[in-house]
């Protein structure tokens, strides 16, 4: 009889040359189907026979083989495979090694983002990939936009589209970076045009967590914070306001007594008792949380595998002012099955989101109102504070604006996709994905009585406004995929059809007239304003895309690499006669490195990669789903006849846009991708020039041909290009015990506006303060030019045209001089302005600094841009010097005595001429935007082996501390310089923006 062999129980750690632990790498016992992978932190354990070889094996990485000796623990280093440049990328619908893509494509490092604590992929993604622009505010939920090489749009979305899990979405906000495993980043042509009309503004392909086989594991990330505001205004009291409010009173030839009795120092009713601190009573503390616990596992036997995870997450954020708040609940489930020729994977998410919105603007209103207000007013209708004779002031007040009416949206969404793989052959698959999306909402206004700022006059502020609907968006994808080598030949190719379907409907009601006695009961059906009877609306839209592509990916000995795309898509959004488009691409690349005599001649270089491409791809992201047809209105009476009864008729409301066909995007892109010292050093490369024809422009047509009152018609004549170059740099090392690394990212990018409408050759834009014109970028400040402050009568009479005019007659020693840019002897709004400064950053950089000893790991995250500038309308509300607003204390106005060349007088109304001094839309306000953040640091320690194995069934245990904008260095004197601005065609204004706010927190890892 035999001995019978006896299991052993073994566990260790892999890691790779940096000492960080790989997730995923599978372990099987050789010769045998037992096996197990490790978990994120890339440890594992196993009962393996005694005497047994343990295989590990890892994508990317040599194969090692380790025999099981009296060692229980067996820890293990795998080294790079650098002949295979370690992961493989997913590429549009097919995949490949990195050292053959040869488009532009960058993936985010998901484990240095996830140490970002913020509530969605789109703020954790900026800076980390060149070329990708995120334009954020601080407000709660707030969803970034997100710019891949520029604006290539006017008329139409520029958000680039996401692909979760192969389900096509616009929605990034529902999901949790906690449940992402990758991230990639499409950026040309090459890598996008097999998406079609969606590919134009890039798109990124996200992957989410799933199990891995081996023993169950229960994991657990929470943290914890606070966020206030980073910096604040330093602004006058009551006492210093009541002095400079009356000098500038004076300086306008007006009475301060009449103008502001009881304001006025030395009167019988002055008084400073009330002084109201209005960003103290504003500003506060916020809280920040975010806990996420999952459960994962699989099996594999050799013959069939099968995967699972479940997890949960909720995050909660609440604003730096009382009101704005977020919150996410949201549950994944993910699975997957295969056997033999067969595989199904399935991803599930439900979320419950609930937010609490930001009314008016109360990052202009709290410098603006006056301290001599309080908060509330018990003799005011609704109790709050505002101006009044005594202190003339017409803000609204900024904390009463927050209580006093409640928007809320509560938004349940389900996104899932399942999909299932059958194979003909080993080289030949079919392919079925089906993808959802249901939204469901619920959007609520409720607000109660009051007056938030003098010459409210209402006699009834109560109403209640309700939006409540549904979206479904569906997508069915069929694709045959065929992927052999033959000798030194490799091909992976790819035909699809695809069906697209989106569906939205929503009803809208409002009432007005609630009681606030007993209390306020705000439902539609309590409002008793008759003078206002209640209103209803709603609508359907519905769109739909039918879709033809194929992709293709060859190689020539693992050196010459040629990829090509394409795809015609169909949509309902246009006419029957332009429904259909073409879009393609194709790239080529060489590796230098992989040719003999490269070898040979630099051995140190592991990788030099030679890449090209050019294509085409579309937008169809337009501003409605049936401009090319005319809109009636069937609800329209006319009295007619002698009795004049009304009758029932229809109208034509606007003009359609028959002739409108899809927006092209057409890239060139040349790269260089080089690996140095077995990787430790690496560096891509890229410039590309991107064109957008035929983009949807709106011009003003007469009223008489049927647009008055409604929208103007869009048609494709416009043209934008983006030109830019990014530079990724990476260098990593370890030695023994230390591990460190660096990564830096840099671009820039040119935007010109090559073509406009004849009808408008110039698209005004926010405030005036900014215009598109062909030879200039989109939405460029286009202001007056201010030349200093006139210091003398003297300096006055002698500032004349060519003509001999006296260009500012009526201004005074301390009012604004102005350029007189067209020559005529005066200075109008009209004829003087001209461009200045720059709405896109000339440069974009992030740097992220890593290090690890044992068990501490430190991580440095620098953000910044440079080049652009900024009209700073929140100063400008606060130094404007007229007299109704508040004043900065360190700021200094003209006197004969203080002759300042860039700060004005105090004169209420800002001058006699007919250009104020405190004009918007003037040099004066303009402001370097470029800064440096200290966007991310964040500290952790990992418990060591000896003491884990003192607590039950542990396996990793990290404690971490985060700071996120922590300081930033900055020439600009706003809240923050990181502002998204007004639109498309209000760039580069800060319109009292929400900024983004620094937060420190604390957090667990638990994995068991």
């Amino acid at each position: 009889m035999g001995a019978i062999q006896a299991d052993v129980a073994v566990s260790g750690r892999v890691v790779d040359e940096k000492g960080q632990g790989l997730p995923g790498v599978g372990i099987l016992v050789k010769g045998t189907t037992i096996g197990t992978s490790t978990n994120a932190e890339g440890q594992y354990t196993l009962n393996v026979p005694e005497g047994s070889i343990l295989s590990f094996n890892f994508l990317g990485y040599l194969q090692q083989e380790i025999a099981v000796g009296s060692s229980s623990v067996i820890n293990v280093t795998l080294v790079e495979d650098v002949q295979r440049l370690s992961e493989v990328m997913v590429v549009g619908y097919l995949t490949q090694d990195r050292q053959n893509v040869t488009s532009a494509v960058s993936s985010l490092d998901v484990r240095e983002s996830a140490k970002t604590p913020v509530p969605n992929l789109a703020q954790a993604i900026q800076g980390r990939v060149a070329g990708v622009q995120v334009e954020s505010a601080g407000n709660p939920g707030a969803v970034p936009n997100i710019l891949i090489r520029g604006v290539g749009t006017i008329g139409s979305g520029s958000n680039p589209l996401y692909v979760i899990d192969g389900l096509w979405t616009d929605n990034i906000r529902d999901l949790s970076p906690a449940d992402i495993e990758s991230t990639t980043v499409l950026k040309d042509a090459s890598s996008t045009a097999v998406y079609g009309s969606r590919g134009a503004n890039g798109v990124i392909l996200i992957t989410t967590r799933r199990g891995r086989s081996g023993e169950p594991q229960i994991s657990f990330n929470g943290y914890t914070g606070v966020e206030t505001i980073a910096r604040k205004y330093d602004l006058t009291n009551h006492s210093e306001w009541a002095d400079r409010a009356a000098v500038a009173y004076r300086n306008a030839g007006l009475d301060p007594v009449v103008r502001m009795p009881g304001s006025v120092k030395g009167t019988p009713g002055y008084s400073d008792a009330i002084d109201t601190n209005w960003q103290e009573e504003l500003f506060r503390s916020g809280k920040v949380e975010d806990y996420n616990l999952s459960f994962a596992g699989g099996s594999n036997t050799g013959k069939s595998s099968s995967n699972f995870l479940i997890s949960g997450g909720y995050f909660k954020q609440e604003g730096i002012i009382k009101g704005p708040k977020f919150e996410r609940y949201s549950v994944r489930l993910n699975s997957g099955l295969s056997r033999g020729r067969v595989k199904i994977n399935q991803s599930a998410l439900l979320t419950r989101i609930n937010t609490t919105l930001l009314n008016d603007v109360p990052f202009i209103d709290v410098l603006t109102t006056l301290p001599g207000i309080p908060v509330y007013n018990p003799s005011n209708f609704g109790g709050y504070g505002f101006g009044s004779a005594n202190l003339p002031n017409f803000s609204v007040n900024p904390i009463g604006a927050q209580e006093i009416l409640n928007r809320t949206q509560k938004n349940n969404r389900l996104q899932g996709s399942i999909n299932g793989e059958f194979a003909f052959f080993d080289f030949l698959s079919y392919r079925l994905n089906l993808g959802l999306e249901v939204h469901d909402y619920n959007d609520k206004d409720a607000r109660r009585e009051g007056y938030l700022r003098a010459g409210e006059s209402t006699p009834n502020t109560t109403f209640l406004f309700e939006n409540r609907g549904t979206s479904a968006a569906t997508i069915i994808e069929n694709t045959l995929n065929f992927n052999k080598g033959f000798a030194d030949h490799s091909v992976n190719a790819l035909i699809g059809y695809s069906e697209q379907a989106t569906n939205v409907n929503n009803a809208t009601a409002r009432a007005s007239g609630y009681a606030s006695q007993p209390q306020y009961f705000f439902v539609l059906g309590a409002g008793t304003n008759t003078a206002t009877p209640p209103s209803v609306g709603g609508g359907i839209d519905k769109y739909t895309k039918r879709s033809y592509f194929s992709q293709v990916n060859y190689d020539f000995k693992n050196r010459y690499l040629i990829t090509g795309s394409f795809r015609r898509d169909g949509s309902s959004r246009f006419d029957a006669s332009k429904r259909y488009a073409n879009f393609g691409a194709g790239s080529v690349g060489w590796r230098l490195s992989e040719e003999d005599f490269f070898k040979n001649a630099l051995p140190q270089v592991n990788n030099l990669k030679l890449r090209a491409s050019y294509g085409v791809n579309g937008n169809d992201l337009l501003p409605g789903s049936y401009l090319y047809q005319p809109t009636v209105n069937q609800n329209v009476y006319y009295p007619l006849g002698n009795g004049q009864a009304l009758q029932s008729a229809a109208i034509q409301t606007g003009l359609e846009s028959k002739d409108i066909r899809w927006e092209s995007r057409y890239t060139t892109n040349f790269g260089l991708d080089l690996g140095l010292l077995e990787n430790r050093v690496t560096m891509s490369v890229d410039y590309y020039i991107s064109t957008t024809k035929d983009a949807l422009v709106n011009p003003p047509l007469p009223a008489y041909v049927g647009t008055a009152g409604f929208g103007q018609p869009f048609t494709n004549l416009g043209e934008i290009q983006n030109k830019g170059l990014e530079i990724a740099l990476g260098y990593h090392e370890s030695r023994k015990a230390f591990t460190y690394g660096a990564d830096l990212t840099l671009a820039t990018v040119r935007n010109e506006v090559l073509k406009l409408s004849d009808i408008q050759p110039v698209i005004p834009g926010a405030f005036g303060a900014t215009r598109t014109e062909v030879g200039q970028p989109i939405s460029r400040l286009y202001l007056l030019e201010t030349l200093g402050i006139f210091q003398t009568l003297d300096e006055i009479q002698n500032y004349k045209s060519a003509d001999g005019r006296v260009i500012q007659p009526l201004a005074q020693p301390g009012d604004v001089k102005y350029k007189d840019v067209n020559g005529d002897g005066t200075i109008t709004y009209t004829g003087d302005r001209a461009y200045f400064g720059n709405p896109f950053p000339k440069l974009q950089y992030g740097l992220n600094l890593t290090a690890g000893y044992k068990g501490f790991d430190l991580s440095v995250f620098w953000q910044g841009v440079s080049g652009n500038d900024i009209l700073n309308q929140t100063r400008a509300a606060v130094d404007g010097l007229n007299g109704d607003t508040n004043f900065r204390r360190d700021l200094e106005p003209w006197t004969p005595e203080n002759g300042s060349n860039t700060t004005p007088r105090l004169v209420y109304g800002g001058g006699a001429e007919a250009v104020k001094n405190f004009e918007l839309a003037s040099t004066r306000w303009v402001e370097d935007g470029s800064y440096l953040r200290l966007k991310n640091v964040q500290l952790g320690y990992t418990l060591p082996k000896a003491v884990l194995s003192k607590i039950q069934g542990s396996s990793t245990v990290r404690f971490y501390v985060t700071g996120r904008n922590v300081f930033t260095l900055t020439k600009y004197t706003g809240y923050d310089p990181e502002t998204p601005g007004l639109g498309i065609f209000g760039r580069g204004i800060d319109s009292g923006t929400y900024p983004n706010v620094r937060a420190f927190t604390g957090g667990l890892q638990v994995t068991f």
